[in-house]
């Protein structure tokens, strides 16, 4: 007698929406809260930076963990990981919602971070999958969901506190925990290949990973890319709010103008990657990415700038990194394919820690006299960054398809 399928572990390799997902799911983790923190901070009767750490210090766990959760994927496989990582992340979750105790509440927000392996852990799998310019393609569809969760996250987060308080949001993030964990073991058949590495073979790969020029460069191209977003997400609502004093509901309004640009970018990608080759898409995309930033600097020097074509032109951040993004993860797991959790996890905890920096520079420089045109500026220098890397990675796809 067949047993039901809940009762049957995968033995396939998963469908694009599991993948779509998992990381959906793990970027919903970082915004759906966001409404609720003045409340959270009310109710534990903390300020609202210490508050705040369960944004920054979720940041940086992510990052660190994305370095360990990596090579244990390439080590035991990417479902057993999934599978353990997103049962934490339920659990955190429900412990968050019930918990009283401001501390324990940060540990079970920490605890979250786990939920990181899915979006690194779909590229590996895609890359297991695919060739490079099919998987490309994959990576633009999955691109699109991590575009989509920023702009309804806040909205759905926003509701749910105003109807039924804070600890609801934490409720959903348990039953989404749940749901995925019920995915990965019905549709995520294991995708790695080979035999499991000891440690000391995958610490050599690692080594040949990180000797790879082509690793750095495509990292570099993600770093700079990334760093862009965080530049604009910390200096738009000074820039928006105090240099060209928009309401706040506007503000909010141009903080979307990315997601908007990072959606189509995902699309075109999605699209055009088995038929382009994927250095040209790369290079193409930084140098989408470079004429707003470039525009809008020189519209405000020559006092010809407002909100409007300032904050309009910067769609073209999201449409570059929407174009680009794909192709610079897929080189920088091309190196060794066999690593490709290893490399994934490693260029994404660069990049992470890449934008967390420019982000602070941006908030220490940025003043309400020198917000507008140092604004353009720092923005411009990122994507002069992901350009000029743009063209050693490209190198990476000659002779692969």
């Amino acid at each position: 007698m067949k047993e039901p399928l809940s009762a049957t572990p995968a033995r396939t390799a998963p469908k694009r929406a599991t993948l779509i997902l998992l990381t959906a799911v793990s970027v919903l983790t970082l915004n759906l809260f966001l409404p609720s923190l003045p409340s959270m901070a009310a109710e534990f009767e903390v300020s609202y930076g210490a508050i705040s750490l369960a944004i920054a210090g979720y940041l940086f766990l992510s990052a660190l963990l994305t370095l360990v959760l990596g090579p244990l994927a390439d080590r035991f496989g990417r479902r057993p990981v999934l599978l353990i990582t997103f049962s934490i992340f339920a659990l955190a979750s429900a412990g968050a919602a019930i918990t009283d105790d401001y501390t324990l509440f940060l540990f079970f927000r920490m605890c979250q971070a786990v939920c990181a392996t899915g979006s690194t852990l779909s590229r590996a799998i895609v890359r297991d999958m695919y060739p490079p310019g099919k998987g490309t393609s994959v990576l633009g569809y999955i691109a699109m969901a991590m575009a989509v969760a920023p702009m309804i996250g806040p909205l759905v987060g926003g509701v749910l506190e105003e109807t039924l308080g804070w600890r609801s949001v934490f409720w959903l993030f348990a039953l989404l925990g749940a749901i995925c964990a019920l995915v990965i073991w019905i549709d995520l058949g294991e995708t790695m290949t080979g035999k499991a590495k000891s440690t000391a073979e995958q610490i050599q790969g690692y080594k040949e990973v990180t000797r790879a020029s082509a690793f750095w460069t495509n990292t570099l191209v993600l770093g700079f890319s990334v760093s862009a977003f965080f530049v604009f997400l910390a200096g738009a609502p000074l820039v928006a709010g105090q240099v060209y004093d928009l309401s706040p509901s506007f503000v909010g309004f141009v903080m979307g103008a990315t997601a908007v640009g990072y959606f189509i970018g995902s699309f075109i990608t999605a699209r055009i990657a088995e038929h382009v080759p994927l250095g040209a898409m790369m290079i193409w995309g930084r140098w989408v990415g470079i004429l707003g930033p470039v525009i809008a600097l020189i519209l405000v020097l020559m006092g010809w700038d407002n909100a409007y074509a300032v904050f309009g032109l910067m769609i073209t951040l999201g449409a570059a990194n929407g174009i680009s993004l794909a192709a610079a993860n897929t080189g920088t797991m091309s190196v060794r394919p066999d690593l490709a959790g290893s490399a994934a996890g490693l260029s994404g905890a660069i990049a992470t820690a890449m934008g967390g920096a420019f982000s602070a520079l941006t908030g220490a420089l940025l003043t309400v006299q020198n917000g507008d045109w140092l604004f353009c500026l720092l923005l411009s220098l990122m994507c002069l960054g992901a350009l000029i890397a743009a063209y050693p990675a490209a190198k990476t796809f000659e002779g692969i398809g």
